[in-house]
C-alpha cells in the first residue's frame, strides 16, 4: 500500500468537511512565540491543509505561501484566506530555491511521512529557509502505536490515514540530523475527547 497517497486521496475528498472542523486558531501559545522568532515576513506552510492558519497568517501580514500534496484542501485554504499563495507540492521535494523564507510553519503535516523517510522533509524545510531562519514542527505523541495507517470509522463516513507517531526524544534527534537547532520544544495538550498530546519544536537553520 501507497500511505502517501492513499492519505493524500482522503484529504481530497474530505476537504470541505475538514475546513468546517478545522478552521479555528489553534496554536494559540504557539503562534506568538514563532512570529517573536521571525526576523522577517515571508514563511512557508508545509502542509497548509484547509488554511487553518493560513487565515491567521494573512490577517498578520505576512507574505505568506501555502503548500499541500492534496488539491482538495489547497482549494480551500485559497478560498478562506485568498491573501496567500498556494501550491501543490511534496513535503520531500519543495520547489523553490535555497534560503527563500525567513521562516517556516509545519503543524501536523511530518506525521504523515513514514519515520524512515521524515528526514528528507526536514532537509527540505532547512534548504528553504535563510541561515538564522526559524521552524514550527508539531506532532503527535506516541502512545502506544508508532506508525501505520489509522482508520476512522465515524467520522465523514469512514476514512483511513496513515500516521507517525513520536517520543520527543526520538524527534529531536531526527531535527538535529537535519542541521536544525532545537531552540525549545514543549508539549500541547489538546481538549478532545483523547486528551491528544502534541509534540511542539521550534528550531532554527544556523
Amino acid at each position: 500500500m501507497d500511505f502517501k497517497e492513499e492519505t493524500i486521496k482522503v484529504y481530497d475528498r474530505a476537504a470541505e468537511h475538514y475546513s468546517a472542523e478545522k478552521n479555528i486558531h489553534f496554536w494559540v501559545e504557539e503562534y506568538p512565540k514563532f512570529v517573536q522568532l521571525l526576523k522577517g515576513k515571508k514563511i512557508i506552510d508545509i502542509g497548509c491543509g484547509a488554511g487553518r492558519d493560513a487565515i491567521v497568517f494573512t490577517h498578520d501580514g505576512f507574505e505568506y505561501t501555502g503548500i499541500d500534496a492534496s488539491a482538495g484542501m489547497l482549494n480551500i485554504a485559497a478560498q478562506v484566506a485568498p491573501e496567500g499563495t498556494y501550491k501543490k507540492m511534496d513535503f520531500d521535494q519543495l520547489e523553490f530555491p535555497d534560503n527563500t523564507f525567513d521562516g517556516f510553519w509545519a503543524a501536523a503535516s511530518f506525521l504523515h511521512t513514514t519515520k524512515a523517510s521524515v528526514l528528507k522533509p526536514l532537509l527540505e524545510a532547512k534548504r528553504v529557509i535563510k541561515s538564522g531562519g526559524v521552524g514550527f514542527i508539531s506532532l503527535k505523541e506516541q502512545n502506544g502505536m508508532s506508525e501505520g495507517m489509522i482508520e476512522e470509522k465515524k467520522r465523514w463516513g469512514g476514512i483511513a490515514r496513515y500516521f507517525a507517531f513520536y517520543e520527543q526524544d526520538e524527534f529531536a534527534k531526527e531535527i538535529r540530523k537535519a542541521g536544525l537547532e532545537i531552540v525549545d520544544q514543549s508539549k500541547h495538550i489538546e481538549d478532545d475527547e483523547r486528551k491528544t498530546v502534541w509534540l511542539c519544536y521550534f528550531v532554527k537553520k544556523p
